[in-house]
């Protein structure tokens, strides 16, 4: 754990609260996008902007789990394959260092948005699949939730370490 000290504690949940204003701006954006496309077909110009939100919706997520790997954990998997090893480590507590920061239900709804990330990044914008889109647009705000309330029971963990330095 890099963040032994109260003030490295306590600028990592201060990063985490950034990340998650962020992340609550792109998921306002999702459910406005997914009222309109309840009642529309999108264009194959909107299912690029809507992969740019699913997108960033896990990249945020992501970026939440880089930090607290980088000071609570020791650090980021190596690999090919770290992305899927990062949100697995995510779900399962280290003993005597932290608890799970996410549930094991959680890591499987969120290994779709990975896996839809992995294919936004590697695919030419005309071959995106609305009908494979749908669900991860129609179910971000649901999934947000749930992370925003497993994260903040990881950030009260957070504090509590804090509390215990001063």
């Amino acid at each position: 754990m890099r963040a032994r000290t109260r003030e490295g504690i306590l600028s990592l949940v201060g990063e985490i609260d950034h990340i998650m204003k962020a992340l609550r701006v792109t998921v306002d954006e999702a459910v406005l996008k997914a009222r309109e496309f309840n009642r529309t077909t999108p264009t194959p110009f909107d299912l690029r902007g809507i992969g740019s939100l699913l997108h960033d919706f896990y990249t945020a997520i992501e970026d939440v789990f880089e930090a607290i790997a980088g000071d609570v954990n020791g650090g980021l998997p190596d690999g090919v394959a770290w992305h899927k090893q990062l949100l697995a480590r995510m779900s399962i507590p280290v003993p005597k260092l932290r608890p799970a920061v996410i549930s094991e239900e959680l890591r499987w709804k969120l290994d779709e948005y990975l896996r839809f990330r992995h294919v936004f990044r590697n695919v030419y914008g005309y071959m995106l699949d609305w009908e494979r889109m749908r669900p991860l647009l129609v179910n971000m705000d649901t999934v947000y939730r749930r992370f925003e309330e497993e994260i903040a029971v990881f950030r009260s963990f957070l504090m509590r370490l804090a509390d215990e330095l001063d």
